[in-house]
């Protein structure tokens, strides 16, 4: 007899009616070696450790503070009583998901500065708080602003479709969205990923004006994050309303940084976007581009040797 794949509710339940969150490990992103530079193959951590406690810094989002990257380097102005959710790329991050999930143009057509600008607009009319990141590094290069979600967009989609990830990429993809994951939801952002990568200098040329325009819409929206990625832990959070404290995560590991991406609010800026009962697919296909997204940026980013780790709400009694 085949045994029944048990569901994330079902792993994190433990005893019966035992409250609050449960976090699952993951082990790590991949066996193999991943494009980006950011690894952990040299620290002693220990995962048990940081397991038992990551609740100490997970605290409830403020309402109106602004939207956070999943980007774990330190922000100096970052108000630890008024913390608003990590996603990819802040805020801008969500236009390409939903050009490659839900827009109907064809992919031809288009910039991801337009994208954004409409992404932008739809937070600021949605009563959400809009927010991005740049980087005290200094580039030189003709479009970086120090955000590897928005830098690196190219090696983004590079690695969504690579031939040689797409077994990992799949099976991260499929282990987040759990139950919710959909095949051919799967392959049509596939698709059309690979459809906009074939015209990619076209589409995301002056992608390092979208900071700049963020900032206009919504001034002091725009963080300066400070030092060298070391990143040593991935978390995604589906407690809802609930993000990562990431300075003080990483002044009481020694340094040693998390990526945190608030997946909830994905599939709350998804019900808010798209709220119509005839909408559902489109719901559903704008979740598998950002999670399929926030997959391939960790490729892009780093070497595939980080934990990857699963806070969730404990399953009912």
């Amino acid at each position: 007899m085949r045994a029944t794949r048990r569901t994330h509710r079902q792993r994190a339940a433990g005893p019966a009616g035992a409250p609050g969150v449960r976090t699952i490990a993951l082990g790590r992103l991949s066996d193999r070696t991943w494009p980006g530079g950011v690894s952990v193959r040299a620290v002693e951590i220990d995962p048990a450790a940081v397991v038992a406690g990551l609740d100490r810094y997970y605290v409830p989002v403020a309402a109106r503070a602004r939207t956070r990257c999943i980007d774990g380097r330190h922000d100096p102005d970052l108000d630890e009583s008024s913390l608003g959710p990590q996603v990819p790329g802040g805020a801008p991050g969500s236009a390409l998901a939903y050009r490659l999930g839900v827009d109907k143009d064809d992919l031809t057509r288009g910039t991801f500065t337009g994208d954004a600008e409409m992404m932008i607009e739809s937070y600021l009319r949605l009563g959400l708080s809009p927010g991005g990141h740049r980087d005290n590094a200094g580039h030189d290069e003709n479009d970086d602003v120090g955000c590897g979600a928005i830098d690196g967009l190219h090696a983004v989609l590079d690695c969504m479709i690579d031939p040689l990830l797409v077994e990992d990429h799949k099976r991260l993809v499929r282990a987040i969205l759990d139950t919710d994951f959909d095949r051919d939801h799967y392959l049509r952002v596939l698709g059309a990923g690979l459809v906009l990568r074939s015209r990619s200098e076209g589409y995301f040329a002056g992608r390092g004006e979208i900071l700049d325009l963020l900032e206009r819409k919504a001034p002091h929206s725009v963080s300066v994050l400070e030092g060298r990625h070391h990143e040593g832990w991935v978390v995604v959070n589906l407690v809802p309303g609930t993000t990562l404290s990431s300075n003080r995560f990483a002044a009481d590991h020694d340094g040693l940084q998390a990526f945190g991406y608030d997946l909830w609010r994905s599939r709350q800026l998804a019900e808010m976007l798209l709220p119509q009962t005839s909408q559902r697919v489109d719901r559903e296909r704008f979740v598998h581009a950002r999670v399929m997204l926030t997959i391939a940026t960790l490729m892009a980013l780093t070497d595939g040797s980080l934990p990857i780790l699963l806070r969730l709400p404990a399953a009912p009694a």
